[in-house]
């Protein structure tokens, strides 16, 4: 029986019909790799903002830089931001890349300033000297996850990005870091121009649209990646597999389940690559073995199906349980008993996975 605390207790994968309940879990829009919460470092979840800075760095990083002269002075350019408990004017200017005196000089906060929770400070333009004016979207990030490495908001970057409500961003282009946006040459992105996702019996119409979005989106980001042979795939799970003490043929029996060993495949329920993993499923992974997984990327998509696979046996009564909640998840299998097709697939599984084996010992 799992802990309340072990990741695992989550839907396995959350494919399909029943990935709903773990994509509302996770969170906003999931696009290249992660959603908002995916970890940036082994097994923490990533902050929505930067952390704040203390007050005791006179001279650290943004306390000076920008600093307006007698000649030049400090304009407003049209920010703002209400203070919280545990602001101060370092942690601020740090946060958007501006000048503690800047702050000052601009909200006239006096030669004792101190901010209030609630109240609402002006920011000071950015200088252009302040750091590269465009960043590159690599793998696995996402808009919040840009914004606080950049130090700014991700209202900024879509403003600056001429984004609109969305939080869409794709791997590989380039993302301002200011502006209003007037000046962006990033291109709109357009549903005719994404890869069309498999077909499944019951059409797409219980994914919610933003769930399809991030499929294809998805799909277009695989099919730029190298995408290894089906031979190629099933020797990478068998030593995927044989590190985390998995049997490597009931592995490589989900995987041709779930994908046909092909890493190339994308469902409409954003389950991805040869072990089809969503991206909150990565996550849980992740968290498991405190290491990021690039779910797109072909031994980082096994491994995190390695890992759940793992984790469902140790959960599970039985094999044919864990492979029935690799399908429909654990949590669910427990509410609820075993769905026709979980139970399918597992009497599938165990089947191949016998074969295999009777392959290699002849």
């Amino acid at each position: 029986m799992t802990s309340t605390t072990d990741p695992f207790a989550l839907p396995a994968r959350g494919r399909r019909s029943r990935a709903r309940t773990a994509l509302r879990e996770a969170g906003p829009l999931e696009v290249s790799t992660m959603l908002s919460e995916a970890p940036t470092a082994a097994g923490e979840p990533a902050p929505a903002e930067p952390p704040a800075l203390p007050l005791c760095i006179p001279s650290g990083p943004g306390f000076l830089s920008g600093t307006a002269g007698e000649s030049v002075p400090v304009s407003h350019g049209g920010r703002t931001y209400r203070v919280r408990t545990g602001d101060d004017l370092a942690s601020v200017a740090a946060r958007f890349g501006v000048s503690v005196p800047a702050l000052v000089e601009l909200n006239g906060l006096g030669r004792r300033p101190r901010l209030q929770p609630g109240q609402i400070v002006s920011l000071p333009e950015r200088q252009a000297a302040q750091g590269a004016a465009t960043v590159r979207v690599r793998p696995g990030d996402t808009l919040d996850s840009v914004a606080a490495a950049q130090h700014v908001s991700p209202a900024e970057l879509r403003r600056a990005n001429a984004m609109g409500e969305s939080s869409l961003i794709v791997e590989g282009e380039l993302l301002d870091l200011a502006g209003s946006g007037a000046m962006s040459h990033r291109p709109p992105l357009r549903i005719e121009d994404l890869g069309e996702l498999p077909f499944v019996a019951g059409g797409t119409a219980e994914h919610p649209p933003e769930t399809l979005l991030a499929a294809r989106v998805n799909k277009r980001t695989l099919h730029t990646r190298e995408i290894p042979s089906r031979r190629a795939a099933r020797r990478m799970i068998e030593a995927v597999a044989g590190e985390h003490s998995v049997d490597p043929q009931l592995a490589s029996a989900v995987a041709q389940l779930e994908s046909g060993w092909h890493h190339g495949v994308v469902s409409p329920g954003n389950a991805i690559g040869i072990m089809q993993v969503t991206p909150h499923a990565a996550w849980t992974a992740s968290v498991r073995i405190a290491r990021r997984l690039d779910v797109l990327d072909a031994r980082d998509n096994v491994t995190a199906g390695v890992v759940i696979l793992s984790a469902l046996l140790d959960a599970a009564r039985d094999e044919k349980e864990a492979l029935a909640a690799y399908h429909q998840g654990l949590r669910s299998l427990r509410a609820g008993g075993v769905y026709p097709d979980a139970g399918r697939f597992a009497a599938n599984a165990l089947i191949i996975a016998e074969r295999l084996r009777a392959e290699v010992r002849r």
